[in-house]
């Protein structure tokens, strides 16, 4: 048995990559002859360095796997072995062959940067999970974020015996790769790039919530915490590029009958603390900015520190993001949501872990990786689907900061469109950076 502990040789040549790592546990490997030669196969022994480059020389290992014959099973049986695809944006054709510590000046692109992260993750996860009940092969494939990889993907190994579907990254993809999973059957899971607008899929799982799932999820918080206060919700009418009030309205009004909520159209460039001034300026008030755009939620926090009255001030996970939150010096109080619960216990052992890899913090990619590829093996180990919530988390008990809970989305028709993922974690805005509140 073999098992690889960093990441392999960034390979070239052929347009598209697989990097076919894990595993049947205990951890066989699936190479293609094409694509790798039978024996002397390079992988490296080191994580990305601070520069994103590869600085160790490859380590040699040799390859010996037997052939597994997938058994006929039907479509609720629990099989013997799993192929599970993860498509990433890894562009590895940007990296150049030859002694890595030669290329240490090599920056790699954004989107290289996320799927690396989101390998490693897959790789602790393979690390943390111990079993000798699953079997389960994983093949890395690189899309290059382009459609015509995409595409030429399902016309090559492993398709077309693949179980599940994890990726893509970025937002790109997520449309042909998200019908592409549909016309196959086959569940896709986003990690990071989630859409409310996918139609009439239940093979469409997204693993970040959407943002009508964050938006229910900020008013039954708000309910809760506020249930006699009203709801003042600031967008940008005029942006013809912003997510519809329609659908704030519908979640409200259909999902939770929350009521009053009153409704303000105001562009980033108006004088917002007047349009909402009262003469009453001692009560509490509770403001929602319905806005994916961090731009116009930094700009209407600032507009409303010249309002007089205590403001809470709930946003959607894209301030929760941004780089410049230390800038948002606001007199009120700032709420914003996440999926990642950076106070979980499990993740100071996972932060201890990653920086013995890596010497540095992990970004949220990894922390996805790790606990997305957990939550998959524990379910498949449990002969169940990823929309089975019986399990009551213990599937996830050693997530390190994500959870899932997917529920399916119905349209007007009572189909699923979706399902999304239910956990969200609440943050506050403390001396310039977001701290998670514990429910």
């Amino acid at each position: 048995m073999i098992s690889v502990q960093n990441l392999p040789q960034l390979l070239n040549g052929n347009r598209l990559y697989l990097l076919p790592i894990f595993f049947i546990f205990g951890f066989y490997l699936k190479i293609d002859a094409k694509e790798l030669s039978a024996s002397n196969t390079l992988a490296s022994t080191n994580t990305i360095s601070a520069k994103d480059s590869f600085l160790q020389k490859p380590e040699i290992f040799d390859l010996q796997k037997p052939e597994i014959i997938l058994p006929t099973v039907t479509a609720t049986a629990k099989k013997e072995v799993y192929n599970i695809a993860v498509i990433l944006p890894l562009i590895l054709d940007q990296i150049p062959l030859g002694m890595y510590e030669d290329d240490s000046t090599k920056q790699l692109t954004a989107e290289s940067k996320n799927a690396l992260a989101f390998y490693t993750g897959c790789q602790m996860a393979k690390e943390a999970f111990s079993s000798s009940q699953l079997n389960a092969n994983i093949y890395f494939i690189d899309d290059e974020s382009d459609s015509l990889s995409l595409t030429q993907i399902f016309q090559q190994k492993p398709f077309p015996n693949v179980d599940y579907i994890v990726g893509p990254l970025g937002f790109k993809n997520l449309k042909n790769l998200a019908d592409e999973a549909k016309k196959r059957k086959i569940p896709l899971i986003s990690p990071d790039a989630n859409s409310m607008f996918i139609k009439d899929n239940p093979y469409y799982f997204n693993a970040t919530p959407s943002l009508k799932q964050q938006y229910s999820f900020i008013l039954e918080n708000a309910k809760a915490k506020f249930p006699d206060k009203q709801i003042e919700v600031i967008y940008d009418g005029m942006d013809s590029t912003a997510e519809s009030i329609r659908i704030l309205k519908d979640i409200s009004t259909k999902s939770y009958a929350y009521n009053p909520i009153s409704y303000s159209s105001l562009r980033s460039s108006d004088n917002i603390s007047k349009a909402l001034e009262k003469e009453d300026s001692t009560s509490n008030r509770v403001i929602l900015i319905y806005s994916s755009k961090e731009n116009y939620i930094k700009a209407v926090i600032g507009k409303l520190k010249g309002i007089k009255n205590p403001l809470t001030i709930y946003t959607s996970s894209t301030l929760k993001n941004t780089k410049a939150v230390s800038e948002l010096k606001s007199p009120h109080t700032i709420l914003t949501v996440s999926p990642y619960n950076s106070g979980n216990l499990n993740n100071i052992a996972f932060l201890n872990k990653f920086d013995e890899k890596a010497k540095r913090k992990p970004e949220d990619m990894v922390a996805m990786g790790h606990d997305l590829l957990l939550h998959l093996f524990n379910i498949l180990e449990k002969g169940q689907a990823l929309a089975d919530n019986t399990y009551s988390y213990s599937s996830d008990f050693n997530n390190a900061q994500v959870r899932f809970e997917f529920k399916p989305v119905l349209n007007k028709s009572g189909n699923i469109d979706y399902y999304d993922n239910s956990i969200l974690y609440l943050y506050k805005l403390n001396n310039g950076s977001f701290t998670v509140i514990t429910p």
